[in-house]
C-alpha cells in the first residue's frame, strides 16, 4: 500500500501519551506501523495527502469511516493481548490488515435497535425516499438518515438494479447439474451456488434471450451424458426477507435451534404455486448507445445519480440525466436491495416441493435473511417447487439443516444444502444487446463454454457466496 505523507494538524504522530511504549510497537514491521498510524490519524479527522491510493488504502478508510465507537483503541488492545501471549517475533502488514478485517466486521455486523427496523423496511421497499422508509420503518427521518448512511457506508446494505426481463424479452433460468464433469459458462451466466459432497451439486442461474429457450434445453440436454442430472427451470424474480428474531445486541447473530425446531412442528398448509411467468411477445425497445451503458449503471448501482452516470460512463450530462430518469420511469430495471452482513458467512439452499413448503416456510422465515422464489420446470410444467437460500451466521448451516432433517417427515419431497463456494456476475447489457438488430446476440458456440467442474469449483469463492439469485 502507498505511504502517505501525513499532516495530523500539528500532532507529533510518535509521541506517546505513555513514558514507556507499548510493547506490541516493537514487533510491528515498517508497514504495520504506518498502518496503525492511518487508523488513527482517519479516526482523528487528521488530513492524509496521498500521491496514490490503491484497493487496501481506500478500504482501510472505509472500515475506519464505518467503525461504530473506536477501531484504533480496540485494535491496539488487541495486539497487546496477542504479545502478551508470548512467542511473537514480528507482525506484519498482512497481520494487521487481517486483524482490521475481522475487527471491522464483528463490530458492522452487530446492528442497533433502529438499524434492524431500517432494513427490515429497506429490503421490502428499495428505492424508495428516506421519507417513506421512516415511516415503514416507524422511525424519526433523523434517525433513518443515520442507519441508512452508517450501513450503505459499511456495504450491509446496497440498492442494485434488476433488468425487468418481462420488458427486455428476457428469461431467468435455473440450471441444476448433478453430479457434473463440466458446467455452463458464459456472458448470460450470472450466478452460481456450488455444493460439494459424494454428489456434488451446481446451482446455475443465467438470463437468456425467452425465445431461445429451445436452443438452451438442446444445449442443457447435451450435458446430461457426462453428469448425473441437469434440469432446467424458470426462476422467478423472488424477493429477499429480513428479520433480526435471532440478533441479540450483546452476542450478535446466533440461531436459537429450539425456537426453530418447536416453529417447524407448528406446520402450515401445503402451497398453490402458480406458474412462473414467461416475458409476453416483445415490444421494440431500439436502444441506444447511451441506453444500454446508463442500464449497465443503474444495475450496478441503481442510486447512482446522473453524475455519477457522467463519470462512469463518459456521457454528457443532459444526456445522462435525461435517459436515466427515462429508463427507471418506463421501469427497463428494477430497484433491489442486497444485504451483506459479515457474520452471517453460511449460505444454505433449500428446494420444497408445494405440499411441504408450507410446514418450513413458516419457520424459515425467522432466519436473518433469505432470498425466496419459485421454480418451474421448463420440459415438465407440472413439477413446480419453492426455492430457498439462506444467509446463517458461520458454521450454523449445517446444524439447521439437522434440526429440518430431524423434524421434517421422510415422505416430503425436498432437499437441503450448505453452500461451499459460490461466483456471480452481471450481464452487461451493451455487450449483448445489438442496437442495430434489436434483438440479443445468441450463439451457443460462441457466448457459452462447458468448464470441467474442478475448474468452476476452483474459481467459486467461499466468501462472496450469492444470496439473490434474480
Amino acid at each position: 500500500m502507498t505511504q502517505p505523507e501525513i499532516d495530523a494538524h500539528g500532532q507529533d504522530e510518535t509521541a506517546m501519551t505513555e513514558e514507556r511504549s507499548p510493547t506490541y510497537e516493537k514487533k510491528l514491521s515498517p508497514s504495520a506501523t504506518a498502518i496503525l498510524r492511518f487508523v488513527r490519524i482517519f479516526e482523528e479527522g487528521g488530513q492524509l495527502q496521498v500521491f496514490q491510493t490503491d484497493a487496501e488504502f481506500e478500504l482501510l478508510r472505509t472500515m475506519v469511516a464505518s467503525y461504530r465507537g473506536s477501531l484504533y483503541s480496540l485494535l491496539t488492545r488487541r495486539l497487546e493481548e496477542v504479545i502478551n501471549l508470548g512467542g511473537v517475533s514480528i507482525i506484519s502488514q498482512r497481520d494487521i490488515m487481517s486483524l482490521i478485517v475481522n475487527l471491522w466486521e464483528e463490530n458492522i455486523s452487530r446492528l442497533s435497535r433502529t438499524e434492524l427496523p431500517f432494513l427490515e423496511a429497506a429490503i421490502k421497499n428499495p428505492g424508495v425516499t428516506l421519507n417513506t422508509l421512516a415511516s415503514k420503518a416507524k422511525l424519526s427521518y433523523a434517525q433513518t438518515r443515520r442507519a441508512q448512511k452508517r450501513l450503505s457506508e459499511s456495504g450491509v446494505l446496497k440498492t442494485v438494479g434488476m433488468l425487468n426481463t418481462q420488458k427486455l424479452g428476457l428469461e431467468r433460468v435455473l440450471i441444476i447439474f448433478e453430479s457434473p464433469s463440466l458446467v455452463l459458462s458464459g456472458p448470460y451466466v450470472q450466478k452460481i451456488l456450488m455444493v460439494d459432497g459424494y454428489s456434488p451439486l451446481v446451482l446455475v442461474v443465467a438470463t437468456i434471450p425467452h425465445q431461445k429457450r429451445s436452443e438452451l434445453l438442446d444445449t442443457i440436454r447435451s450435458f446430461r451424458g457426462s453428469t448425473g442430472g441437469a434440469s432446467v427451470w424458470s426462476l422467478s424474480d423472488g424477493r429477499p426477507f429480513f428479520s433480526g428474531r435471532y440478533f441479540d445486541s450483546q452476542e450478535g447473530w446466533n440461531l436459537d435451534l429450539l425456537h426453530f425446531r418447536l416453529m417447524l412442528r407448528k406446520g402450515g398448509d401445503p402451497l398453490l404455486l402458480a406458474d412462473v411467468a414467461t416475458p409476453a411477445p416483445r415490444k421494440s425497445n431500439r436502444f441506444t448507445f447511451a441506453d444500454v451503458k446508463i442500464i449497465d449503471a443503474l444495475v450496478d448501482g441503481y442510486d447512482s445519480t446522473g453524475n455519477d452516470i457522467v463519470t462512469s460512463t463518459g456521457l454528457s450530462s443532459s444526456t445522462a440525466f435525461r435517459k436515466r430518469s427515462q429508463l427507471i420511469r418506463n421501469r427497463v430495471v428494477l430497484p433491489r436491495a442486497r444485504v451483506n452482513i459479515p457474520r452471517l458467512s453460511d449460505r444454505v439452499v433449500c428446494l420444497l416441493s408445494p405440499e411441504c413448503s408450507g410446514d418450513i416456510i413458516t419457520a424459515w422465515n425467522h432466519l436473518p435473511i433469505t432470498y425466496q422464489s419459485r421454480i418451474q420446470n421448463i420440459e415438465d410444467p407440472s413439477e413446480k417447487k419453492v426455492l430457498l437460500v439462506s444467509a446463517l451466521p458461520a458454521g450454523s448451516g449445517r446444524n439447521l439443516i439437522d434440526v429440518l432433517t430431524d423434524e421434517t417427515s421422510k415422505i416430503h419431497d425436498y432437499s437441503a444444502h450448505v453452500v461451499a463456494a459460490g461466483s456471480g456476475q452481471s450481464t452487461k447489457v451493451a455487450s449483448m444487446y445489438d442496437r442495430r438488430s434489436d434483438i440479443w446476440k445468441w450463439d451457443v458456440s460462441k457466448y457459452f463454454d462447458a468448464l470441467t467442474y474442478s475448474v468452476v469449483r476452483r474459481e467459486a469463492s467461499p466468501r462472496d457466496i450469492p444470496l439473490d439469485l434474480a
